[in-house]
């Protein structure tokens, strides 16, 4: 087993650990494992609204291995992963987005992370327009006082 800190292309607060596993059984073909740890988003929280999360999800999705996302109760922190990637995932296609399970967040702070998330996503590669930034700093705003900055 070895551990390490996962290293951003970018300047972010996140904190992840990583470790790779190593599973042996006799008779049995040996497996591999690796497991990412964020370590500083709060149970019943938020991380910093920055791309994070998408390069993360990015790093397992190119894998092409078996993926597994949970956290202490496999609601909140896990389903707001699990939402930031289906969101991506439709925008690629271009298909509508289709109304969500709310129970995938354990709070109105992770429903809006996983909005501004998105959004800085979208502003940062220019696919919505200028006229909405505005509207954009309004949301952010309102964003920070109900996360307390986050």
């Amino acid at each position: 087993m070895t551990a390490s800190e996962f290293n951003f292309p970018f300047e972010t607060n996140a904190i992840v650990e990583v470790t790779n596993l190593d599973v042996s059984v006799p008779g049995c073909p040996p497996h591999s494992c690796v497991h990412y740890h964020w370590v500083d988003w709060p149970d019943r929280g938020v991380p910093q609204a920055d791309l994070a999360p998408l390069y993360l999800l990015h790093e397992f999705v190119n894998k092409k291995s078996p993926i597994i996302i949970h956290c202490s109760a496999g609601i909140g922190r896990t389903g707001s992963m699990v939402l930031i990637q289906y969101a991506m995932e439709v925008l690629e296609r271009g298909e509508p987005l289709r109304p969500m399970n709310i129970y995938l967040e354990q709070n109105e702070q992770q429903y809006l992370y996983v909005h501004q998330v998105l959004l800085n996503y979208l502003q940062k590669t220019g696919t919505l327009p200028q006229s909405l930034d505005p509207a954009l700093e309004s949301f952010k705003k309102a964003y920070h006082k109900l996360t307390r900055g986050f």
